[in-house]
């Protein structure tokens, strides 16, 4: 499980980087992202991964990823990147932006789905 959350982490670099990640994900590993095991990543199925990773990585359940929570996940290129008004913490909201530009670039054909 451990790897899935680092791809989720891997999310938070630009779309073309995890849509390459997802491909290389062990198909076991991938049925646990992908819940009707259709061979595709839904933005539903993203998005309910990107709130568990955000969850898992959260150890303080404050709501915010401060550097030393995401360190293990994120170098600080794609902390600051994600953290968008530069205050040293990783809003929910934030997360949640960055995720969705993620999906969007890597979402290339923009049929709502990741193969």
């Amino acid at each position: 499980m451990k790897r899935i959350l680092i791809l989720g982490t891997t999310m938070l670099l630009t779309g073309t980087a995890f849509a390459e990640s997802v491909s290389e994900l062990h198909e076991a590993e991938l049925n646990n992202i992908d819940k009707n095991n259709d061979g595709f990543l839904s933005k539903d199925e993203f998005n309910a991964f990107s709130d568990y990773a955000f969850q898992a990585m959260d150890d303080d359940k404050n709501g915010t990823l401060g550097q030393s929570e995401a360190k293990p996940f994120l170098d600080i290129k794609q902390f600051q990147s994600a953290d968008r008004n530069q205050d040293n913490l990783i809003s929910r909201a934030e997360y949640d932006a960055q995720m969705g530009s993620d999906f969007e670039a890597a979402d290339q054909d923009g049929n709502g789905q990741l193969d």
